[in-house]
């Protein structure tokens, strides 16, 4: 029988720890997301995660809102946690523990959720009936939305309920003006829009009321219903 053993002596923290929410995307438009996790040790056998931050505590009981009401939970390089109700910023935070619970150093990772549409409001236009004759063809409006945008598409659409996948945006070969566009827009910002009764037709053949509806594009990728 031996008269000795071996005892190994461990207190070297996780290397490198990291976190990544839905891939480093900025905005979230659902409030469930998934978190990347790693670390730069090749081996994490027994190893431990604890998170905690911006979250909806009923979804998961050991994620919580700060690190003392967590739980520790195994280590696993995905994690779905659903996020916190109300749009705006969110941050998670996150620690790794090895085997013998040396703790990694903190990290986090942030992302803007943003859940809702925008809305977009329309002026009655200066006339509703044009033609395509001089001094009777053009008709304009301006629109605001209540958010910033990045985008924007003035159509000709088959029911007031289209959505922006549908329709024709009005073109501007005859005169027509902002009927579409991209760029920065900041929340309130009025935009003129000029339809001339040629660009009109194009869009939409045969005499007839029309539905012209505005769609913009949020800075999360959401179109306007």
């Amino acid at each position: 029988m031996a008269n000795y053993l071996y005892l190994t002596l461990d207190t070297t923290n996780p290397s490198n720890p990291t976190i990544s929410i839905d891939g480093g995307a900025t905005y979230a438009t659902n409030q469930l997301v998934t978190l990347s996790i790693g670390t730069s040790d090749a081996d994490t056998t027994g190893y431990q995660m604890l998170i905690w931050g911006n979250v909806d505590t009923a979804y998961d009981t050991n994620i919580q809102a700060t690190e003392g009401t967590s739980q520790w939970i195994a280590y696993n390089n995905s994690k779905q946690v659903k996020l916190s109700t109300g749009d705006g910023a969110k941050t998670i935070y996150l620690k790794i523990r090895d085997d013998v619970h040396n703790s990694s150093a903190q990290v986090s990772d942030s992302i803007n959720l943003d859940t809702s549409i925008a809305t977009v409001t329309v002026t009655n236009p200066d006339v509703n009936k044009i033609s395509k004759n001089a001094g009777k063809n053009v008709a304009s409006f301006t629109f605001s939305v209540d958010k910033a945008f990045t985008q924007y598409q003035v159509k000709v659409v088959s029911a007031t309920s289209a959505s922006q996948n549908t329709g024709t945006i009005i073109p501007t070969t005859a005169g027509s003006t902002n009927t579409s566009g991209t760029g920065t827009f900041a929340s309130g910002t009025p935009i003129t829009v000029t339809i001339n009764g040629a660009d009109l037709e194009t869009a939409s053949t045969g005499d007839g009321q029309k539905i012209v509806k505005v769609f913009v594009l949020d800075e999360a990728g959401k179109w306007s219903a």
